[in-house]
């Protein structure tokens, strides 16, 4: 399963590289399009060195907000791990589970049924063969 791995990663890593390069070339020229059409939205009513001063301080003051706040937001509440009871465990066998699953099924969509446990016992034929080879 792992041989020729490093290959595959080796023959993917060019495309990409050039995926990302795209993709960040994209963001930017996003990013100065919006720039660009706050400062055309500022020039009226400001002059050009304000109206740049505004769009700039607008494009800057979005980003800084949002890692002032997840820097200094509230700490992610940790959960205490639900514990259940050792007596309380006990390992059913994957039959018993399909079981019940396949009667519960069975009480309402029959055929549903029938095609859920064919499929099984040609999942379980070739798990079977699998192991004996």
């Amino acid at each position: 399963m792992l041989t020729g791995l490093w290959q595959r990663l080796g023959a993917n890593a060019p495309m990409g590289a050039i995926v990302l390069i795209f993709a960040s070339a994209l963001i930017w020229v996003a990013v100065a399009f919006a720039g660009y059409a706050l400062y055309l939205a500022f020039l009226p009513q400001s002059g050009a060195p304000m109206a740049a001063a505004i769009a700039s301080a607008i494009l800057i003051a979005g980003p800084l907000g949002a890692a002032v706040i997840v820097l200094f937001g509230p700490p992610q509440r940790t959960r205490k791990p639900f514990q259940i009871p050792a007596e309380h465990i006990r390992s059913p066998s994957a039959e018993d589970t399909t079981l019940r699953l396949l009667a519960k099924v069975a009480e309402e969509k029959p055929l549903l049924a029938v095609m859920f446990a064919g499929i099984l016992g040609v999942a379980d034929a070739i798990t079977r063969r699998k192991h004996e080879r």
